[in-house]
């Protein structure tokens, strides 16, 4: 794998918390590395959530559109990533994990278009430093210019949680997202995905129908254990061993495999959906 682009829609739950519990699970071969771009025009929300402003906010996406026209893009991108300590990681393990944090303002993202076009080119580099990466494009990173960083990924998942709204407001995403990758911008739809958030009545298969994408994975919705990864909560004891963890790490084989989308024919629109059972039933 690559690269991995993480979307969210309207009333998705936390597309950043959910890459963060991927970054923490991902299994790292030896010689390999994971980077995290916070890259959701929205702004960024790592530093001041799940790290709770224990790392200085000097480094990160921000710098990069002044950085990259007085230096080698690649070099400015090197110097903005932070490196991410787990006390639970051996010393071998640590800052393996990086982060590329996120705008401070999402006013900085008028400065950003030229920047996310460079930075899909060099994330596909990473990949032959032993890199893999996560880009997290929020609720609407996916459209818009920074929409390149999904056309660009070898595989682009849809987070959704499990409700008629959630589901809804996929179906117009996901709908824009094949119309972009099949046009000039994008490589045609080859990998793409929903990653499903369990809190709602409809399951893997309903939404899988429902949108016509595979659902690669679901985890679990336990508010508890993703305070502590969205605003730094204390972890406890089992934090690592809880039901969104151990879900997170299972969901990583799915997605390094690589899973291909080969569509089948099935009813559209609203017919699709009372076949499925998403319309019909009682909210």
């Amino acid at each position: 794998m690559s690269v991995i682009a993480l979307a969210g829609s309207t009333g998705a739950p936390g597309v950043t918390t959910t890459a963060l519990a991927l970054l923490r699970t991902w299994p790292l071969e030896a010689g390999r590395r994971m980077v995290l771009a916070e890259c959701d025009p929205d702004g960024g929300a790592i530093l001041a959530g799940a790290l709770q402003g224990q790392l200085p906010a000097d480094r990160g996406l921000r710098n990069l559109a002044a950085a990259s026209r007085t230096q080698d893009f690649s070099e400015a991108v090197w110097s903005q990533l932070i490196g991410l300590r787990d006390e639970h990681d051996d010393a071998a393990q640590s800052e393996r994990r990086l982060l590329l944090a996120g705008l401070t303002d999402p006013a900085q993202a008028v400065n950003m278009p030229a920047v996310w076009g460079r930075l899909s080119g060099e994330f596909a580099d990473m990949h032959e430093q032993g890199i893999d990466v996560l880009v997290d494009l929020g609720r609407s990173g996916a459209a818009g210019p920074a929409a390149v960083l999904a056309l660009r990924a070898d595989v682009v998942v849809m987070v959704v949680r499990a409700t008629m709204r959630g589901i809804d407001a996929a179906k117009v995403r996901l709908a824009a997202l094949r119309r972009a990758m099949d046009g000039a911008e994008g490589r045609g739809v080859r990998r793409l995905g929903v990653l499903l958030i369990a809190q709602g009545p409809y399951g893997a298969r309903e939404v899988s129908l429902a949108l016509e994408v595979p659902v690669v994975a679901t985890l679990p919705f336990r508010p508890g254990e993703a305070q502590v990864l969205s605003d730094g909560a204390p972890e406890g004891r089992h934090f690592r061993r809880g039901e969104l963890m151990r879900a997170a790490a299972s969901a990583c084989l799915p997605l390094r495999q690589q899973m291909v989308f080969r569509p089948e024919r099935v009813p559209s629109g609203v017919d699709r959906l009372r076949m499925t059972g998403v319309v019909g039933r009682a909210r």
